[in-house]
């Protein structure tokens, strides 16, 4: 054991000896000035830690000046790297709105002068862990004691750190290696070292007084909870990965470990760390990443980036690193592992290299001399190597120390760990969310009383007269927030980002001497429309309150407010929202989605919540913002409506509405042209599908009065009527008639209930309010109907387009239909934009005039309180509205090693995203890709949503999908819903964008999840939708006929019923095969073992292109590029049904290698995988003959099957012509083939071995047989 005194000399002769005097920066070379923020961090960390075990024996005069000169080292270092960042304030500033590289923080610096030493655009300076180890440790030294802050333009630049780092999650940067993508051509990743690290320093920040024991209320930093869940959540996915281009990365060891310990799952950071051991790991330390030719002797020093196919000479001689098993030592003695830490600390000792002074030094990386290179690649592993680059490595060099004072009981870990990052993977307590349910008013809350049993309610009104504490929307509290790191000295804004997450809305918060709290933002019913469907709202609250289980971690209980609103509740419905009834109930039961909650009054909970204190204003600022947030939510109430009041016009609006798209008179603008040809063209790519549509003729497949409710298992299972359209009517229980009145008690009373809140929020009513039909008959019904097609006869394109503004305004202002209304303003829209003034003026006094903008606002409130969701989705474009926090929803597609495509295929309409993108920059290159087509964007963005929500719930959906085509899922879901219901593209585009938010994530999952259902219309106008015997309804929007004589009532149906059914399994496998490959889908495993048939075999042949050997000499097997790029290659084949064939072909091809351990197969040539499948369809076709199968109607007849064999075009691939077949079967291959089982005795795999020998030239045993072992079971 050595003594102090020891480690005294090794800290200044090695890790401060080329230390400035006056700034205190340390260069990493001698023979360079450069001094790098993460070299410099560290080596101030084991000066600190040396200070650390002084401190615990400073007896004498002379230990307490070595303390007091390790401590002012230490300050000095790391005042002087803030100091070096605050003179880039001006940049921390842009990269705030930018997030681009050219704007970040410089990462090194003039050791001397302080001033920078590259340009922005010269040197990959993005790097988010090094700011976020500086930051790490600036919290670490402050609560050790030191402090490392002295003024307030300090403290507001470390705030304005955290907001620097707190989109890591989503930013794209150059990573610890400072040089992004692996084969070094500057282009930035998504890094999970980087945002490891980052959310280490957030949750260290956190609430941490920058003066120490002698701060006050402005010298906190604050951390919203949520920007470093943020983090943990895209961490997770991505571990063990690094990034796209590397499998993992040994820097991944300080993240799982000392100083990060930024991941809480103990098996997680085990998979982790054996990953790195088993890929990374050598005699003499670990390799960065694979491929990595930094240092290597083959490497050219003087280029600066590596040509792809250059990545393969640098494989198995990787230059392997000391530093790494100084990670691994400290966290075995982290673990107290003395086993693993006596390991360790070995070969630590045996690389060391000796100064002159004789003590240790450790050097950068040890490398193979280019004259063993040959065998070292014989034979990984069996060469010796040399010691490469500087020495002592001031990173390197730092660690060791602080690894020696630990192994030598100098220093506990603890003690260089005050904040307790290294608590993180120990057990937390079951936690309990706290509930509260707040009526809007007083008739809501009797409401919640009488007829949903919870007794523990108050409205707003009471709860502030007991509690004295307002509740505000989300949004409220970003506004408070903008205020926090302003500093006008340094030109510093404060915080940018509007979003605001369920951890921050679950405290209370104390501004000025007032106590507030918050409702989650989702329930922010003005924000984007998905808000406004009660079903998908709760859903999103039932997944936050499992997601405040598993993330919480302040101190007290989490607080979740739910708001109930007269909008929860129609009017016109037979039921109270059931789905809130039962949502409620499983509240009252105290569990709900697996998570212990407690349902009670606000003033319950008072005590036992967190409460954070938001110090950061001034009283005035409090104040200011407090009345602010009052009169915007007393404003918001108020409104400003210029329409017909919508909640008054449910039933004539709906029917009419229903009626205009049936006879086919809405204009044509109104329709997504876009999606309604994607639809079909999905359709025309079977002929079967193309022919069921020819039989359609021109007659309308509904009758006059039908509509139809696509019910996908949500909570209103039990609702009335939809139109076809997919617009909701007024929800009817079926009676003695279609009244709207006196079908439920106090009916009347919730419609004029209905009608005041309307009227609550109006201030002007520039148009006649429609009127409410009070006959209880199906004759008011037809007349209802009847006067909406007279006067569709008036509102064609061609009679609006004959009218100047002043008519239409005109025209405008005197309709009382909710669709006429919205003619009349798309026309404007389309004409004059939205930002013409319409020559009116608010009611209210204000005097302010009127736009086109302000009326399509009111007319997308009005349309989202009727439910009425394709007006929604369509006005909703036409404002450009998007989705709050759209840019997380992608990152969450993006960290699960997925691409993004948005708009329809082909390309270069379909745009790929590879990595994040910020909001504005995203909304636009959705609506570029979107064809400026308003439907196509929201739905585009309301996909995102879901699709993110399923990987985080469901992530096995997307398991085998590395490139998710969000245009192409759409263009799914149109034609499986014209198919289902036998019509049109353009009729099953009107049912997509009708179905409800919550609707239209249940039909995605059902896709995605491969559950088959079945839908048809009957005479009696009911479909019936069944997946896993769950029955799934379309409903019609009129009375159904009566039942035939001697029948019992829907005994009709369900014989229909069983005959589609039965004609539906027999379609089972064509249909999935559709879905399968328009989703491209592929077996698990499938890419990895390409890329091993890459290496046998000269390439495969797809669709006319060829998947080259060259590939492995450029990526290795795991890389996620490579999987996008041979996903690539099979999307190009344009019909999804033969490309999944073709994947399924692949999958047996690539089994060889594994069959072929003796490599008999001559397998060195292009192996044509379409070959595979169309001799497979012969052989197919060929038992089918024999045996009289169902293909002897079409396909399987003697002149046919030779046709086919001698047919050879599709050796042309993307140029190739196929016979036309009777079955309608696509190139050329049988319907019926297609529609096979891929298993069994006659299953599609069975015959694409059995056509391999006529493909690829298989070895023979003794007797006949294939020498191979089958891989198909």
């Amino acid at each position: 054991r050595k003594n102090l005194d020891y480690y005294h000399s090794l800290v200044l002769k090695t890790v401060l000896a080329r230390q400035n005097d006056i700034t205190g920066l340390i260069p990493s070379t001698p023979s360079s000035d450069h001094a790098y923020i993460r070299d410099n961090t560290y080596a101030a960390m084991c000066t600190w830690a040396l200070a650390l075990a002084f401190k615990k024996v400073a007896e004498e005069d002379q230990d307490r000046a070595r303390l007091r000169d390790l401590e002012g080292r230490t300050i000095k270092c790391m005042r002087s790297l803030l100091a070096c960042m605050m003179r880039q304030a001006d940049k921390v500033e842009r990269f705030k709105h930018t997030r681009q590289p050219l704007d970040a923080l410089h990462c090194k610096f003039s050791a001397s002068s302080l001033s920078p030493v590259t340009g922005d655009s010269n040197y990959g300076h993005l790097q988010f862990d090094a700011v976020a180890l500086y930051l790490l440790a600036l919290a670490q030294m402050t609560a050790s004691g030191l402090v490392l802050v002295y003024t307030a333009e300090e403290t507001a630049f470390v705030q304005n750190l955290v907001f620097y780092l707190d989109a890591a999650y989503m930013t794209c940067d150059y990573g610890v290696w400072e040089r992004g993508d692996k084969t070094n051509n500057g282009q930035p990743e998504l890094n999970s070292t980087s945002i490891g690290m980052t959310k280490a320093a957030l949750e260290a920040l956190s609430e941490l007084d920058l003066y120490g024991s002698s701060g006050g209320c402005r010298s906190f930093i604050h951390v919203m909870a949520d920007d470093s869940q943020n983090c943990a959540a895209v961490l997770d996915t991505m571990l063990p990965r690094e990034s796209c281009s590397k499998e993992t990365d040994a820097g991944l060891l300080a993240v799982i470990g000392y100083p990060a310990f930024a991941v809480d799952r103990e098996e997680l950071v085990a998979s982790t760390r054996n990953c790195i051991d088993s890929m990374l790991q050598g005699r003499y330390g670990y390799r960065r990443f694979l491929r990595d030719g930094y240092r290597t002797a083959v490497e050219d020093p003087n280029r600066l980036y590596y040509e792809p196919w250059e990545l393969r000479q640098f494989e198995n001689i990787e230059c392997e690193w000391p530093l790494f098993l100084c990670y691994q030592l400290l966290d075995a003695q982290f673990a107290d592992s003395d086993e693993r830490a006596d390991r360790f600390a070995r070969l630590l000792d045996r690389l060391a290299l000796l100064n002159s002074d004789g003590l240790p030094q450790m050097p950068e990386s040890y490398s193979v001399p280019g004259h063993l290179v040959a065998a070292e690649r014989a034979a990984p592993g069996s060469q010796d190597r040399h010691p490469v680059g500087a020495l002592p490595h001031l990173w390197t060099q730092s660690l060791y120390v602080i690894c020696q004072l630990l192994r030598d009981k100098f220093l506990r870990p603890q003690e260089i760990d005050p904040i307790g990052r290294r608590l993180g993977l120990e057990a937390k307590p079951d936690l309990v969310v706290q509930v509260v349910v707040v009526a809007e008013d007083a008739k809501i809350r009797r409401t919640l009383e009488t007829q949903f049993g919870l007794k523990q309610v108050q409205d707003f009104a009471e709860m502030y007269k007991e509690t004295k504490i307002r509740v505000f929307p989300a949004k409220v509290l970003s506004h408070f927030y903008r205020h926090l790191g302003k500093c006008h000295q340094l030109g510093l804004s404060g915080r940018q980002s509007s979003e605001v997450g369920i951890l921050a809305t679950s405290k209370l918060y104390i501004v000025g001497q007032r106590t507030v709290a918050f409702t989650p933002q989702f329930l922010d019913h003005h924000s984007f429309y998905l808000s406004l469907d009660l079903d998908f709202l709760l859903d999103m609250l039932r997944t936050d309150v499992a997601f405040l289980r598993r993330t919480w971690s302040a101190v007290g209980r989490p607080l979740f407010i739910i708001p109930v609103y007269h909008w929860y509740f129609n009017a016109d419905s037979s039921e109270q929202a059931p789905s809130l009834y039962t949502t409620i109930k499983k509240l009252q039961s105290g569990y709900i989605n697996g998570t212990r909650v407690t349902l009670g009054k606000l003033a319950d909970f008072v005590d036992t919540s967190c409460v954070t204190n938001m110090t950061f204003l001034d009283k005035g600022q409090g104040d200011d913002e407090l009345a602010k947030a009052k009169a915007a939510v007393e404003g918001r109430r108020r409104g400003r409506t210029r329409l017909g009041s919508g909640a008054s016009a449910t039933a004539a609006d709906a029917a009419a509405i229903a009626m205009r798209f049936r006879a086919g008179s809405v204009s044509a603008r109104k329709k997504s042209v876009v999606l309604s040809s994607a639809a079909a063209l999905e359709l025309a790519l079977s002929s079967l599908s193309a022919a069921d549509a020819d039989g359609e003729g021109e007659g309308e497949p509904f009758g006059d009065e039908e509509a139809v409710q696509f019910k996908v298992g949500s909570p209103e299972s039990k609702a009335g009527p939809v139109p076809a359209s997919g617009v909701q009517p007024s929800r009817r229980r079926r009676s003695s008639g279609f009244g709207l009145l006196g079908m439920v008690p106090n009916l009347n009373e919730m419609i004029n209930e209905s009608r005041r809140v309307a009227e609550e929020t109006t201030v002007t009513h520039r148009l006649k309010n429609p009127t409410m039909l009070n006959e209880d008959s199906v004759d008011s019904m037809k007349r209802m109907v009847h006067c909406a097609r007279a006067t569709d006869q008036h509102d064609s394109g061609n009679c609006m387009a004959s009218m100047n503004e002043q008519q239409l305004l005109k025209r405008l202002a005197q309709s009382d239909h909710l669709y006429e209304q919205f003619d009349l303003l798309f026309h404007l829209y389309h004409t004059k934009g939205l930002d013409y003034t319409t020559g009116w003026e608010d009611a209210n006094g204000s005097g302010q005039p009127v736009t086109v903008r302000d009326l399509v606002k009111e007319l997308y409130e009005r349309a989202g309180s009727l439910r009425q969701w394709w007006l929604v989705r369509y006005t909703a474009g036409m404002l450009d509205k998007r989705v709050e926090k759209l840019p997380m929803f992608l990152t969450d597609l993006l960290v699960r090693q997925k691409h993004v495509t948005v708009g329809l295929p082909p390309e270069p309409r379909e745009t790929v995203i590879s990595s994040p993108r910020g909001g504005a920059a995203l909304a636009q290159l959705i609506r570029t890709a979107s064809d400026s087509d308003p439907t196509l964007g929201v739905l585009t963005q309301e996909l995102l949503v879901y699709l993110s929500m399923l990987a985080r719930t469901e992530p096995q959906l997307l398991a085998s999908m590395y490139r998710i085509r969000v245009g192409l899922v759409i263009q799914v879901m149109g034609s499986e819903m014209a198919r289902a219901l036998n019509i049109s593209a353009e009729e099953a585009t009107e049912h997509l964008l009708g179905l409800s938010p919550y609707k239209m994530k249940t039909l995605l999952h059902h896709i995605l999840s491969g559950k088959e259902f079945h839908a048809e219309y009957s005479e009696d106008e009911q479909i019936s939708l069944e997946s896993d015997s769950r029955v799934l309804d379309f409903r019609p929007r009129s009375l159904a006929p009566s039942d035939g004589p001697g029948q019992r009532p829907g005994q009709w149906a369900e014989e229909r019923l069983g005959q589609t059914m039965s004609s539906d399994r027999r379609g089972q496998w064509l249909r999935r095969r559709r879905i399968d490959g328009a989703l491209n889908r592929v077996p698990a495993g499938f890419y990895r073992r390409m890329w091993r048939l890459l290496e046998y075999t000269e390439g495969v042949s797809i669709y006319g292109q060829i998947i080259g050997q060259y590939l492995t000499r450029e990526m290795t097997a795991g890389e996620v590029k490579f999987a996008l790029h041979v996903e690539a290659m099979i999307t190009a084949v344009p019909v999804p049904e033969y490309r999944q064939l073709v994947v399924e072909a692949l999958s047996l091809l690539v089994r060889l290698p594994d069959c072929d351990q003796l490599q008999r197969v001559d397998l060195h040539r292009i192996l044509p995988a379409e070959q595979l499948v169309h001799r497979a369809n012969y052989t197919f076709l060929s038992d089918q003959l024999s045996l009289g199968g169902d293909a002897c109607a079409c396909c399987a007849v003697p002149d046919q099957i030779d046709q086919l064999l001698r047919h050879e075009d599709w050796r042309r691939g993307a140029g190739a012509t196929y016979p036309a077949l009777v079955c309608g079967g696509a190139c050329g291959v049988c319907a019926h083939f297609y529609d096979t089982a891929p298993s069994g005795r006659f299953g599609t795999l069975t015959y694409l071995l059995r056509a391999l020998p006529d493909v690829v030239q298989l070895p023979e045993d003794e007797d006949g047989m294939l020498g191979l072992e089958c891989p198909v079971q």
